[in-house]
């Protein structure tokens, strides 16, 4: 894992990765697609912005300089067809790419990324490899006493978290009393937890629910949570958040662990 090529979106994860690398000196380059907004400092290391047709191209550059390991990291914007202006590496999968965007679903298109890079000779890799110390285990991380009531929640958000992960719409819902407030489609959760806010009781306990989608690809689309989902928890009266243990990626972890303490805000892993 001495060279890695960074398939860079949007948000805090791509910077937190960044840091990590720098701190274990490994070599890294960052390929940043056109349209999708990204951290400054990332502009400030070595790095190109790239329209999606030219990936193949420019990734096969990055092999011959000894780059060998790729990791998705940060929010990338879905292209559509006329997004993408393939060059001649590029031109020989469009078809295929094609019908997985028609075929809609983030794992489709995710999984078909993955196994092409595989394809031509690039190691994908897991984050809980790079930055292992940034997702927690089972059970009850912030030691709030949970009532069964809460636990029984829980069970029963997991269950439909987990039926309906086969039509990859979402990763999260809101459930409160054994009443399913919201589930997450193209909102994200941070609209999911603001628009639940008019739908509860104030005097009851209400979860957040954000796991990963049954046979999900870890090697991206991880569940991910920042303070700024635990804010929101706090300004729109979610109680806990309930996450998939070993696999959902906190961001600035020590800092979450600081806020649910501070704001009674309970984390649990299942």
């Amino acid at each position: 894992m001495k060279k890695i090529v960074l398939l860079t979106g949007g948000g805090d994860l791509p910077t937190e990765v960044i840091r990590k690398l720098i701190m274990k000196k490994i070599t890294f380059f960052c390929l940043i697609f056109e349209k999708n907004p990204v951290s400054k400092m990332i502009l400030k290391k070595n790095h190109k912005l790239i329209n999606f047709g030219k990936i193949i191209s420019e990734l096969l550059k990055l092999k011959n300089l000894g780059f060998n390991h790729v990791a998705l990291v940060g929010n990338l914007k879905r292209p559509s067809i006329t997004d993408v202006k393939p060059d001649f590496n590029s031109a020989k999968i469009i078809p295929k790419f094609a019908k997985i965007l028609l075929k809609g679903g983030d794992n489709n298109l995710l999984n078909f990324c993955i196994d092409y890079l595989n394809n031509i000779g690039f190691k994908v890799l897991d984050l809980r490899k790079i930055i292992p110390e940034n997702f927690l285990s089972s059970g009850n991380i912030t030691k709030i006493n949970l009532s069964k009531r809460i636990v029984d929640d829980i069970k029963k958000g997991k269950t439909i978290l987990d039926s309906i992960s086969k039509f990859d719409i979402g990763q999260s819902l809101v459930i409160q009393s054994g009443n399913i407030i919201g589930i997450e489609a193209a909102q994200g959760t941070d609209k999911l937890i603001k628009d639940s806010y008019n739908y509860l009781n104030k005097n009851e306990t209400s979860i957040l629910i954000k796991l990963a989608k049954v046979k999900q690809n870890l090697k991206a689309d991880l569940p991910t949570i920042g303070v700024k989902t635990l804010k929101n928890c706090k300004k729109f009266a979610i109680s806990g958040i309930a996450y998939s243990a070993n696999k959902t990626l906190f961001i600035n972890k020590q800092e979450i662990l600081k806020y649910c303490k501070q704001n009674n805000i309970f984390l649990y892993g299942v």
